[in-house]
């Protein structure tokens, strides 16, 4: 039996793919449950900068198993849902998310997670859960398109195809989809370039200041930036970065 989900190790990233296929990569409890074990392993392998998420070449993610939700007790599926979003949307290190053909409702949510997102030309990501009669996550949208973007395509279960979504900043980069997770991969190897402790503190500060005052959020990154000289690598930092650019203790 085929795993559910693919780890691909090549540090200092690590791509991670959703593989059931058969079910358009719909988020069963199986498949939540090896996906948060995936991310949870490299978010403590020191080895590991940055990830890619995708569901491969065709489509990312049909969002929940609907056929699960209506056979399970919804308490139950909320508790462990949870878990999952926490994972998935508050994973530590930089996550790239790769966005093939349509990422409904919870395949949404999942290419939220994402610190950049990548489509397929053609991608559709939408979020039909309103007409369930359900509310969907907002946080996360709120962040990448404003309040009102975001309110107005939950209250109307938007479908955007991927030029839209791009127009409107949900969307990074489009590129077409035989280039997706080349172009996925190159947006992570471009951050992976730069020192674990600061990709993960600076990722953590950004979502952390959303919710503070100007005065708190400057408290709180003058604290973050404190920790980080704490660790004693700052300094070999930047002798490393100015022998780069040519500077000496002469010069």
């Amino acid at each position: 039996m085929e795993p559910l989900v693919i780890v691909k190790r090549t540090p200092p990233l690590a791509i991670v793919e959703l593989n059931r296929k058969n079910k358009r990569n719909a988020l069963n409890m199986a498949l939540r449950d090896a996906l948060e074990n995936a991310l949870s392993t490299l978010e403590n392998d020191n080895a590991i900068k940055t990830v890619v998420l995708t569901g491969g070449d065709a489509f990312f993610c049909a969002g929940y198993d609907l056929q699960e939700m209506i056979d399970t007790d919804l308490r139950s599926l909320m508790h462990r849902g949870h878990e999952y979003t926490r994972i998935t949307y508050f994973f530590k290190k930089p996550l790239v998310t790769a966005v093939a053909g349509f990422a409904l409702a919870g395949g949404f949510d999942l290419a939220l997670s994402g610190d950049v997102i990548v489509a397929a030309a053609g991608a559709k990501l939408g979020r039909p859960e309103i007409g369930w009669g359900v509310n969907p996550l907002m946080s996360k949208l709120r962040l990448r398109i404003g309040f009102s973007n975001a309110l107005r395509m939950t209250l109307q279960g938007t479908t955007w195809e991927a030029e839209e979504a791009r127009r409107m900043g949900l969307v990074d980069f489009i590129v077409p989809q035989t280039e997706l997770l080349a172009a996925a991969v190159q947006q992570a190897e471009l951050l992976a370039k730069y020192p674990l402790p600061a990709l993960i503190t600076t990722k953590r500060a950004a979502y952390a200041v959303t919710t503070m005052s100007p005065q708190d959020a400057i408290a709180y990154e003058l604290g973050t930036t404190a920790e980080l000289m704490a660790e004693g690598t700052l300094k070999k930092n930047l002798q490393d970065y100015a022998a780069k650019i040519g500077i000496s203790k002469s010069s």
